[in-house]
């Protein structure tokens, strides 16, 4: 798969979080999810699963307001990243690095990595 196809799904992820419409993020069914706002364990616990991790997103998006992409990174072994900055309905920002594996234009892996302060206090 090509860096533009990689980038596409990155793309996607924070348009959807910024119009706050997830379901045209391309997780695969079986996808996992690591972040420290998982309500089940932060970042010690996956979401699996494309519907899991939807609900997920869906439960945190009224607290977004706004979404900048800042850069896109590729790597190897079908891995890219985003950097974004989040700001939070309560006036905070979120500064964000995700990491995706993307396979035949899925995501398979994501790995959220950020400070939650922002969102919890």
């Amino acid at each position: 798969m090509n860096d533009n196809a990689r980038q596409q799904s990155v793309k996607a992820y924070f348009d959807g979080i910024a119009t706050k419409d997830m379901s045209q993020v391309p997780w695969a069914q079986d996808a996992t999810l690591r972040t420290p706002l998982n309500p089940a364990g932060g970042e010690s616990e996956l979401i699996r699963g494309r519907q899991a991790i939807l609900d997920f997103f869906n439960s945190i998006l009224p607290a977004v307001r706004s979404v900048k992409l800042l850069h896109y990174y590729t790597g190897n072994d079908d891995w890219v990243a985003g950097q974004a900055e989040i700001g939070l309905a309560n006036g905070k920002t979120l500064y964000v690095f995700d990491a995706f594996r993307i396979e035949n234009r899925e995501i398979i892996v994501q790995q959220n990595h950020y400070d939650p302060r922002p969102a919890t206090s």
